[in-house]
């Protein structure tokens, strides 16, 4: 996934957490100590491609995978999401972020962008910290809305200030491994001068602005009526918009307001399981395309997907492009990359990750085509092989900046059956302090 989209057979070298060498790296290793490699993994059978990065997920959500099935964005929020969200603890929060992470990396996943939600966002960094995976997280931050429970809205000054703690605790942390965000949730849970200090603290510490836009119908209404005009063009007017902004879903933008994304260097996520779950409608990624947006790909979160498997987003993100645009929808090759290059150059991390090259991180995935729903001739097409053919449990090995996080069905650094027990007891005590509550 490298700009010439190079594909080749050969080996991957990998010394100090980096690649060192690809395709004949025999001279790099006759140089090493030895003559040798301390370690070998034989993928033959199999694709080594970059790792996923998930550009937009919810970690925080894990516990309600089948918790919230409505229909509509600000229903599903107000009913169900907000009320889970405000019943967290730390213990919860943590275990949220292992389940979720467990599935995550055994489906090939080396990065997340995570939204977080209002409290106990260390709790997220620790477990992003323990996991071994490459990220970008922060505080979401909310201080009015409608159906916003007193346990998620704080004083403007108050959250600036936790998120600041944040990114001073985190940014950064685990090698250069983790990056904090300013994370703003969306336009109708955040007063103007909330956005204005989100907007200095992004700037002052060179973090990324992370939030939701243009994502349903029912939102889109409640903006026009509380803004008079549509989430990014009032983004546009208060200076929210520049090359930190990432904006997950823009199902519902118009030429309009991706020029103007585009005129800022603001980047967008596409979230395809999410948005035909809620309902919420088909982005037409095609249009960001050719605006010249810099766009990745994400689930969003589990009770609105339900799974984080970047396989299945590949999937439906290539057949809507198909359904929306017979004649120039997304080919197979340009989808991967938004789960892959291009969604890294949305984070800001093209430098560092998102494609196998010498001198980038060792993020990578080995994902196997040996097996019958891969045949005859899985390389033949290696991009409509992975987009189209191959599983989340199709994948042997997961590495993040060289250490191995999965291998043939085992995690290395997280204990996932406890992960899976931890998080149906947290889930337990969660929903009953939230029906004491009174959710809905």
């Amino acid at each position: 996934m490298d700009a010439a989209r190079t594909v080749g057979r050969g080996d991957v070298l990998v010394r100090d957490g980096r690649i060192a060498a690809l395709g004949d790296v025999s001279a790099a290793l006759a140089a090493l100590p030895g003559g040798r490699a301390d370690e070998v993994f034989d993928a033959s059978g199999c694709f080594v491609l970059p790792g996923f990065v998930h550009g937009h997920v919810h970690l925080c959500q894990t516990l309600f995978r089948g918790l919230a099935e409505q229909a509509d964005l600000l229903e599903w929020l107000t009913r169900r999401i907000w009320p889970l969200e405000a019943a967290h603890t730390e213990a919860s929060l943590a275990a949220s972020a292992r389940l979720g992470l467990a599935e995550l990396i055994a489906g090939g996943v080396t990065c997340v962008n995570d939204m977080g939600t209002v409290h106990h966002t260390d709790a997220v960094g620790a477990a992003l910290e323990e996991s071994g995976l490459r990220a970008v997280f922060g505080k979401a931050l909310m201080d009015e809305g409608e159906g916003v429970p007193p346990a998620l809205a704080e004083p403007a000054r108050e959250a600036i200030r936790e998120a600041d703690a944040l990114a001073a605790r985190w940014h950064g942390a685990a090698g250069g491994r983790l990056r904090v965000s300013v994370a703003p949730r969306f336009i109708l849970s955040c007063s103007a001068p909330l956005w204005r200090e989100a907007v200095a603290l992004a700037e002052a510490r060179g973090l990324m602005l992370h939030t939701h836009l243009a994502e349903a119908p029912s939102e889109g209404a409640a903006v026009q009526a509380a803004t008079g005009t549509t989430a990014a063009r009032w983004f546009h007017a208060h200076g929210v918009l520049s090359e930190r902004f990432v904006g997950a879903h823009g199902v519902w933008l118009d030429a309009e307001e991706l020029y103007l994304l585009r005129a800022a260097d603001a980047a967008l996520v596409h979230c395809p399981g999410a948005n035909l779950k809620l309902g919420s409608g088909f982005a037409r990624v095609r249009a960001w395309r050719d605006a010249g947006l810099r766009c990745g790909l994400g689930a969003d979160g589990p009770p609105c997907n339900n799974r984080l498997d970047t396989f299945h987003e590949m999937s439906l993100a290539a057949g809507l492009s198909r359904a929306l645009d017979r004649e120039r929808h997304l080919p197979a090759r340009e989808v991967l990359a938004l789960a892959t290059c291009e969604g890294a150059r949305a984070l800001g991390l093209g430098d560092e990750t998102g494609s196998l090259e010498t001198g980038k991180a060792a993020d990578l995935a080995v994902v196997r085509h040996d097996l019958a729903h891969h045949g005859p001739q899985p390389a033949a097409d290696p991009y409509a092989t992975i987009v189209h053919a191959c599983r989340a449990d199709d994948v042997r090995l997961t590495v993040c900046a060289g250490r191995v996080l999965w291998r043939d069905g085992a995690h290395a650094t997280l204990d996932a059956p406890r992960a899976v027990s931890d998080a149906r007891l947290e889930a337990l005590a969660l929903v009953r302090r939230a029906e004491a509550r009174g959710l809905a």
